[in-house]
């Protein structure tokens, strides 16, 4: 399948300037103590910066990132490719890099309850913070779908064939309701007594598992999920993540996101049907307003036209258009 990688370029200067600009922002607004945490939790000191770019998850992530992009651009993803490099997600950064320092969960929660509490930002989390919604606006998804490790593992999981040998997919207006109304939740609780829902003795933080901490809490909340990863793909990300509803929001003004070429498309819904989530169906329909697409390539990889693809562009013509035309 030919692809277009002029962009690629393109993608690798924004993500250096990301790497490179996100500390600054972050530390812009307040005049910190040199400790990163006081004043606001900020930190002017340029050796900190440094040290955050040089860190592991921002390296490593971005690079990572940055394959998944080549990858979906240059080549058909299949469901035995993808476990295995999902597989390699979660041992790169749920074993060996710990991602969770700060965990993609706090690097969402802790700036909104700090903002609410008027308590300090720490630099890292908000430059992980920027990281993630940096990589997302760049590509949908690419943080969620490419560097999470707990995203990776649910995946696994779902390979695992469901008893009932089918596998569901969570009517997406009931799914986000679902996790819309945690979020609610949660800064309700924010403003009622200063701590969030998800992190309220972790009942809602799965990542504390890659600090290898088995409490019964813990053991009970993963446990869950990983049983409901079995007829369910992503369950968490679904119904639950604050990562996944900020993403979510970030993928409409995505730059690289999947997108169908109306013209090269024969309607044998081959893509949906293969695929584990139901974003599928929405960009098919060419709806505005579509599901968490994780960017995994299973769709484009079924198409037997090449009518899907990651890439930019507006969609040639949606179904329904396409419909009232033939009227």
């Amino acid at each position: 399948m030919k692809r277009n990688t002029i962009y690629l370029p393109v993608f690798c200067i924004a993500l250096s300037m990301i790497l490179i600009c996100v500390p600054v922002m972050a530390e812009g607004g307040g005049g910190g103590d040199g400790s990163g945490m006081g004043g606001g939790g900020r930190t002017t000191d340029l050796s900190s910066i440094s040290s955050g770019l040089l860190s592991p998850q921002f390296i490593l992530g971005g690079l990572v990132a940055l394959a998944g992009l080549i990858l979906l651009r240059t080549t058909k993803i299949n469901w035995n490719i993808r476990t295995l490099l999902m597989c390699a997600v979660f041992v790169l950064f749920g074993v060996l890099v710990i991602m969770h320092q700060p965990s993609p969960l706090r690097a969402v929660v802790d700036p909104v309850t700090a903002l609410m509490t008027g308590s300090a930002i720490t630099l890292k989390k908000t430059t992980a913070l920027f990281f993630i919604g940096g990589l997302s606006v760049i590509g949908a998804k690419l943080f969620c779908g490419w560097v999470c490790p707990f995203g990776a593992l649910q995946e696994i999981v779902n390979r695992i064939p469901a008893p009932s040998g089918k596998k569901i997919k969570l009517p997406f207006n009931i799914s986000n309701g679902i996790r819309i109304s945690i979020f609610v939740i949660s800064l309700i609780m924010v403003l009622a007594t200063g701590t969030d829902l998800y992190t309220y003795h972790n009942i809602l933080n799965p990542f504390e598992l890659f600090d290898w901490h088995f409490e019964l809490v813990l053991a009970v909340l993963v446990g869950a999920v990983l049983v409901a990863s079995v007829f369910v793909y992503r369950p968490f990300c679904y119904l639950v993540c604050p990562v996944g509803l900020l993403t979510w929001l970030l993928e409409h003004m995505s730059i690289f996101r999947v997108r169908l070429d109306r013209g090269k498309c024969n309607d044998c819904n081959k893509c949906i049907q293969m695929s584990p989530c139901p974003s599928v169906k929405a960009i098919v329909d060419g709806d505005k307003m579509r599901p968490d697409c994780y960017a995994c390539g299973v769709c484009i990889d079924a198409c037997p036209t090449d009518a899907l693809a990651f890439g930019i562009g507006k969609m040639r013509a949606n179904r329904s258009r396409d419909r009232e035309s033939g009227d």
